[in-house]
């Protein structure tokens, strides 16, 4: 292998381990039908995205384009790494399918067909084209979504119904997409021309920032102090994510206009937006506030202000926070009430859940807010960081689940050869029910607390070495199979009390 297949690869390589993981874990505890091909897509758009988002998050690129090496070759050097591990993604994904279900639908096999076949020729152009990798991997899924999207939303128009036909069409489309933006991404390779300066990766266009930000800028002017110049800096940070939740309350206002013609329309659109948002909000929510400054550079001066390390972590994880709490839970809340509301499918009947429970959606927000931030204190960017957390996030479910399940059974048995009357099973029932949410905020809140501390460490040091992320990652996941396996046993313990009474 020569210089330049070695240079992408181990390039390459850290992004497609996370990505592995997120495929093969998840299907080894859950078979869900469907979240195997969401979980390819997701890897092979964040791969495509990777491999010319790397160059530009690190600036690397003029150097890459300096060498006396023709760009033809370049682009097939890159191009042949991305490939191979497209491919072994979805070798990885077929292997795992082949074990739990062996027979797959033909619908799938097109999916599995096209996730990759979509990234691997659209995502380039797209990073290209925005320069920055998160920007393309949005523009690679969005711009063949648009078009599945368009020609559906045509097809329902007119009245006509899902059809072998309109299959060969999306087919034909979607193999013309790729054709051109595959073509259109070399072309601009080619041309290619960069000048090196410090960018964010995750970013506003610069006319877009100055009508947004202007009004936001006279009005926190009359806020002065240290503290408050931090939190100043710290939303500055969060635009992105405020561009976000206006991407999603577009789409939730094209979805409430298509309530009176097309219901279950509506209810799609509404539903799926609002699922994607509010596991993404947390994830970018939390990692730009650590990553950004790290790919800046600018994370060790920082250090060296005047205000305590203390009170700018405090800042950044109150600006984070709130903004995760507020804008990816409570704010997705309230439109999907309101569209239930506006569907006629809100029952005034149904009692509001109780505090334990909705603790323990504030809190889970939080955790998984926590997460993203203590991902992006031992990465270097905002795209790895989100990867780490994702991967983190799930790894700790199926640690878990894996615990829970092994509890419950053993739980199971030692109950029934106990042979003991628990009286009436809807007042068991209502028991174990109100002791699940209160025991599940407060181990979710020691969660937060634990993973909060490690990430405030790694900010203090900066650098954390393997070694330290080794143990903060064997503290982290100890402490989580200790709630689980402590949570299960607590409920048992106080039924086996109560059946004994």
């Amino acid at each position: 292998m020569n210089a330049r297949l070695i240079k992408e690869t181990r390039d390459l390589l850290p992004v497609f381990a996370g990505t592995l993981l997120l495929i093969v874990v998840p299907q080894l505890i859950w078979q869900a039908a469907g979240f195997g091909c969401f979980a390819l897509g997701v890897a092979c758009v964040v791969l495509a995205g990777s491999s010319f988002g790397n160059e530009f998050q690190h600036r690397t690129l003029s150097l890459l384009l300096s060498q006396p090496i023709p760009r033809s070759v370049l682009w097939r050097d890159k191009m042949l790494v991305l490939g191979a591990a497209l491919v072994a993604s979805v070798a990885a994904l077929l292997v795992c399918l082949a074990v739990h279900r062996p027979q797959t639908e033909s619908t799938e096999w097109l999916v599995l067909l096209f996730l990759p076949l979509c990234a691997f020729c659209g995502a380039p152009f797209w990073t290209l084209s925005l320069r920055h990798g998160i920007g393309g991997m949005v523009a690679a899924v969005s711009a063949p979504g648009s078009i599945l999207a368009t020609l559906l939303l045509i097809n329902e128009l007119l009245g006509r119904e899902v059809t072998d036909q309109l299959f060969a069409v999306c087919v034909v489309l979607l193999l013309f997409y790729c054709a051109l933006v595959y073509g259109l991404g070399y072309a601009r390779f080619k041309r290619l021309e960069v000048v090196d300066k410090p960018a964010r990766e995750l970013a506003l266009p610069a006319r877009l920032e100055t009508i947004l930000v202007a009004p936001l800028t006279r009005v926190s002017a009359r806020f002065q102090g240290p503290f408050a110049t931090l939190l100043k800096k710290e939303f500055r940070l969060q635009q992105t994510s405020f561009l976000l939740t206006g991407v999603f309350l577009l789409i939730a206002v094209a979805a409430f206009c298509l309530t009176q013609r097309r219901p279950d329309v509506a209810v799609g659109i509404l539903g799926g937006d609002i699922g994607v948002y509010v596991l993404i909000m947390p994830l970018i929510a939390g990692a730009i506030s650590v990553a950004e400054e790290r790919g800046w550079g600018m994370a060790e001066w920082h250090l060296t202000l005047p205000p305590s390390a203390l009170k700018q972590w405090s800042a950044k994880m109150l600006v984070a926070l709130s903004t995760a709490l507020g804008l990816g839970l409570l704010l997705p809340t309230a439109m999907g009430l309101a569209g239930a509301a506006l569907l006629g499918r809100l029952n005034p009947g149904v009692p509001v859940l109780p505090v334990a429970q909705i603790l323990c959606w504030l809190i889970g927000s939080l955790l998984l807010t926590s997460v993203a931030v203590y991902g992006a204190s031992i990465c270097g960017n905002t795209l790895r960081g989100i990867l780490t957390a994702m991967v983190m996030v799930v790894a700790g479910c199926a640690l878990t689940a894996w615990v829970v399940n092994r509890v419950v059974r053993l739980a199971a048995n030692q109950l029934a050869v106990g042979r003991m009357s628990y009286g009436p099973r809807h007042e068991l029932a209502n028991q174990v029910q109100a002791m699940v949410p209160v025991l599940l905020s407060l181990g979710l809140l020691l969660m937060v607390c634990v993973v909060q501390w490690f990430a405030w460490s790694n900010f203090r040091h900066f650098r954390p070495s393997a070694r330290s992320v080794g143990t903060q990652l064997a503290a982290i996941y100890g402490a989580l199979g200790l709630l689980a396996l402590g949570i299960p046993l607590v409920i048992a313990l106080a039924l086996l009390r109560h059946g004994s009474g």
